[in-house]
C-alpha cells in the first residue's frame, strides 16, 4: 500500500508541475503578462508568478479559469 501512495503522490506532482509549465507556455504564447492573467483570474501578479515557479498550487477553480481563457481542456 506505502508504493501505491507514493506513486499516487509523484503523479500528483509531475501533473501539477506540467499543468503550471503549460500554462505558463500559453500565458506567453497569447501575450499576457502575469500581471494580465491575474486580473482575468482575480488573482494579484505575484500569485500568477508563485503558480509558474511552484512555489504554491493553484486552486481548481483557478485552473479550470485559466483553462476557459486559454480554450483549453484539464486531463
Amino acid at each position: 500500500m506505502r508504493d501505491n501512495n507514493i506513486n499516487r503522490h509523484q503523479a500528483a506532482n509531475r501533473y501539477t508541475t506540467e499543468l503550471r509549465l503549460r500554462f505558463r507556455d500559453l500565458r506567453r504564447e497569447n501575450g499576457l503578462s502575469q500581471a494580465k492573467l491575474g486580473e482575468l483570474i482575480g488573482v494579484d501578479q505575484a500569485t500568477i508568478s508563485n503558480f509558474e515557479s511552484g512555489r504554491t498550487v493553484m486552486s481548481v477553480k483557478q485552473a479550470y479559469e485559466m483553462a476557459l481563457i486559454f480554450d483549453v481542456e484539464l486531463a
